[in-house]
């Protein structure tokens, strides 16, 4: 029986479990280990996890990870082969943390992909027999819905995960994917076919020890639409060359942009002795995410839900990570939580590296668009409103964003005053 920290394990996880044992089943208790011997010689463990390392054990026939969602992933790691020696079971129980390691080892499996041996459910607040049975306790939830933000509530009353603490894009990726052909060839007439005279881009995050990431774009009149992707790990940057050309049939477009982060030199130079140019792409965080997210704001950017679906996973995951220092004090800067980057990483470069926006029209606002909307500040809006009435009016101009008169100034050039 884990918990993520002793302080939960000793308030939460011991007290819901042991108050469920019959005083006569027990035979001893330890209270030094934490261990509760039962009349059948069963033994039930009591462990924290915030050191990963205390997973460590042999021969359990099961496993209780209680607020799974705040046990880091190495601790499951570390605890999981201990199972494997008598095929023991694991039960999670947790309020959903957003769309974190839980999520896709235990829910997805069970829900989405319908794996065997998986299985999952969850259940609101108001599900609570207290609740139904308790007019206050309604009241309080209902207060609840009214003082929190949508997402807060969705997580912590509706049993959802969503991404809330950090979310760098979150619910701006669903309302730029597209589920259907249909959908696609408002932006691509001739898909599932490209036309060989569409421009191509594609940009890169290269990487030894993680997977090389890159995403496969075609620039339309309604805006950058991300048609593959692409994931590998270990491989010579020649060897990812080879194969990112094969799947996204890159010989057959007479026009592509390759990109990738500025400081990739051994990157650039080894495409280059193969006539592939790669143009360097800024790489601050800041402004890459600022570029990417003024994109979705604008509805420029698009995703094929049938040909991008890790991308899009990864860009609803992608977040900040814990902006404070052990000692309580904030970092100098925002920093990304660096796991499932690669291909949000390939897409801000691609983007950094094609800084025209197609000509936009006007569309009236979703409900919930317009709610999101509406929780902007006004420079947030006055941004947004900038870049609309710059594209109206300089649409084909060679204005570049280093330049005067550039809508938003040092946000998307290379000064972080903006932050």
């Amino acid at each position: 029986m884990c918990g993520p920290t002793f302080k939960i394990l000793h308030d939460a996880t011991m007290p819901t479990l042991l108050r469920l044992i019959p005083p006569q089943w027990v035979k001893s208790w330890n209270q030094d280990n934490l261990e509760l011997q039962l009349q059948n010689n069963s033994v039930a463990q009591f462990r924290s996890l915030d050191d990963p390392e205390r997973g460590r054990g042999q021969g359990l026939h099961g496993a209780w990870l209680d607020e799974a969602a705040f046990i880091v992933e190495r601790a499951w790691q570390v605890l999981s082969p201990s199972l494997a020696e008598n095929a023991g079971i694991v039960i999670s129980t947790t309020s959903p943390g957003g769309f974190d390691w839980t999520y896709k080892t235990f829910y997805k499996r069970a829900i989405v992909d319908k794996r065997p041996g998986y299985w999952a459910a969850k259940y609101k607040t108001l599900d609570n027999p207290l609740f139904i049975q308790s007019e206050v306790l309604r009241r309080e939830v209902e207060e609840a819905r009214l003082t929190m933000t949508p997402e807060v509530f969705a997580a912590e009353y509706e049993g959802d995960d969503v991404n809330f603490t950090g979310v760098i894009y979150g619910q701006l990726i669903d309302d730029q994917t597209l589920g259907s052909d249909e959908a696609v060839r408002k932006f691509i007439p001739e898909w599932p076919n490209i036309d060989a005279s569409r421009r191509i881009l594609i940009g890169m995050d290269s990487g030894a020890d993680h997977p090389f990431g890159a995403v496969q774009m075609v620039a339309t009149e309604g805006g950058l639409v991300v048609v593959g992707e692409y994931l590998q790990r270990l491989q010579a940057n020649v060897t990812h060359l080879g194969a990112i050309s094969t799947r996204f049939g890159v010989n057959r477009f007479s026009g592509v942009q390759w990109s990738a982060n500025k400081n990739e030199a051994q990157l650039r130079l080894e495409f280059a002795l193969r006539n592939v140019m790669v143009m360097p792409a800024e790489n601050s965080h800041q402004i890459g995410i600022q570029r990417v997210q003024s994109w979705l704001l604008t509805k420029q950017l698009w995703f094929v839900a049938s040909r991008a679906p890790v991308c899009i996973e990864q860009m609803r995951t992608y977040r900040f990570a814990d902006n404070y220092l052990v000692d309580g004090q904030k970092r100098d800067k925002e920093q990304v939580f660096k796991k499932d980057d690669e291909l949000p990483d390939a897409v801000r470069y691609a983007v950094m590296a094609w800084p025209e926006l197609p000509k936009m029209t006007a569309a009236p606002l979703s409900e919930r668009e317009q709610k999101r909307w509406d929780a902007y500040s006004p420079n947030e809006r006055l941004d947004v409103e900038r870049i609309r009435e710059y594209n109206k009016q300089q649409l084909g101009n060679d204005m570049r964003e280093d330049e005067p008169g550039y809508p938003i100034g040092d946000m998307w050039g290379a000064s972080d005053s903006w932050y």
